[in-house]
């Protein structure tokens, strides 16, 4: 698997059988073969297990690499590239270059030991080899990325096992090749059914996400989680942790002491806000949970309802523009839309769901159906993901932004796109 990408530094992810000794990944500027460069590891030693992350250095940016992986000396054969791109050097430069994502959330891989009886929960897979085909410049994954059943979050080697299982289906393998990948994570990826910060295991699952992912960085010196920022372009990426330090549900929706993201993660996100430079168009802000669907009848933000308005009255106050959300968990797709004040522009939140989970068909059974945010025509209750395009100048301040709904066939199902004004304050204030 690929993990980040950077001007100067990649990283990639790879996990071997136990009796494998030695890993070895040379790589080298496609146009210039001669240039090779290697890096060695020998497992099992100074803790290294299965698990492992190949750290690129002193890379040449907007450059296209070829790597070959070597396991005990013999190298490895694969039936898609094995290729990545360093980011270009823009800014001060030339103008933006275009962005393509994609992002889903909701991966179950049927494991009938496990599983309970019945029809599978675990749908068609052939999702992977639509996504693997989408041209994209990276995915992220929102959420409940693999499912924890209860025989495997009861120990630390029941989740190993779960993500060892879902991580080597054949069919994920072209994706995991194919792009970038960052992600987050939601409750059946985190512990147990909308798992909170009272989870004993947590530790031990945020060791094995660590492990599992290629994220830049987790958390912060002295606070512990998953969130991040990534910046790609002119768009900035918020990765949220919504589990670690997360309040149980239980508690009244607007108890002062119910956290969804905690005290030090929600000043970090604020802070990264205030933060953005001139050449941030677009923020986005990236959680397992949805945030703006005010008939959210189950896992929703808006239940924290003293840190939501806290965080909602600091982008009004602080006027902070370009925000949109990103969000997964509920096993349908549709875009809410939130106006934080008559003066201010339009919020959105895009959720995407469900990768290869059951989807929510019956939603027309309940009262959420008629959901008063809803964006028209947005409602998408079947296996699906979102890719996400930014194009246009931004030298001329004329950049968009698209997002299209693609079903598992690679249909695509809505378009919805965004001028960078829609996102900006009214009258330029």
């Amino acid at each position: 698997m690929l993990g980040y990408i950077e001007h100067r530094e990649a990283v990639i992810w790879i996990e071997v059988a136990k009796d494998v000794q030695e890993a070895k990944i040379v790589y080298y500027p496609i146009d210039s073969p001669k240039k090779s460069n290697y890096v060695n590891l020998e497992l099992w030693q100074e803790g290294r297990g299965p698990r492992v992350h190949f750290y690129l250095p002193e890379l040449a940016i907007n450059t296209a690499y070829q790597y070959d992986i070597y396991l005990d000396g013999e190298k490895q054969e694969f039936a898609y590239p094995t290729q990545f791109k360093t980011r270009t050097l823009w800014e001060y430069r030339t103008d933006a270059p275009d962005l393509t994502f994609l992002f889903g959330s909701c991966n179950y891989i049927n494991d009938s030991i496990y599983d309970r009886a019945g029809e599978p929960y675990g749908q068609d897979t052939k999702i992977f080899e639509t996504l693997a085909k989408q041209p994209a410049d990276f995915m992220l994954w929102l959420g409940d990325n693999t499912y924890y059943r209860p025989a495997d979050y009861s120990s630390a080697s029941g989740m190993a096992y779960r993500n060892r299982h879902t991580r080597s289906l054949p069919a994920l393998q072209p994706l995991l090749a194919a792009m970038s990948h960052y992600a987050i994570w939601d409750d059946h990826d985190y512990g147990p059914n909308d798992g909170d910060k009272t989870f004993d295991l947590k530790q031990e699952s945020l060791r094995l996400f660590k492990e599992y992912w290629g994220n830049k960085t987790y958390g912060e010196a002295g606070n512990a989680g998953v969130y991040s920022k990534i910046q790609m372009a002119d768009a900035e990426f918020f990765l949220l942790d919504d589990r670690y330090h997360r309040s149980p549900n239980a508690y009244p929706n607007k108890h002062t002491e119910k956290e969804f993201l905690g005290k030090r993660q929600i000043q970090w996100l604020k802070e990264g806000l205030l933060a953005s430079n001139k050449y941030v168009n677009f923020r986005f802000i990236v959680v397992g949970s949805q945030v703006l669907n005010p008939v959210n009848e189950f896992e929703c933000y808006r239940h924290f309802t003293s840190e939501w308005d806290e965080l909602m009255e600091f982008i009004v106050q602080h006027r902070i523009e370009g925000v949109v959300f990103l969000s997964g968990d509920r096993h349908m797709t549709e875009m809410n839309s939130f106006q934080p004040g008559k003066e201010f522009y339009v919020l959105y939140d895009v959720t995407s769901s469900p990768l290869t989970s059951r989807a929510f068909t019956t939603i027309a059974d309940h009262k959420e159906y008629n959901n008063p945010a809803r964006v028209e025509g947005t409602l998408l209750p079947e296996q699906n993901f979102v890719k996400a395009s930014i194009t246009g100048s931004f030298l001329n301040d004329d950049r968009t932004l698209t997002f299209e709904a693609i079903d598992a066939n690679g249909k695509v199902r809505w378009t919805k796109s965004f001028h960078e004004r829609d996102l900006k304050m009214p009258n330029g204030e």
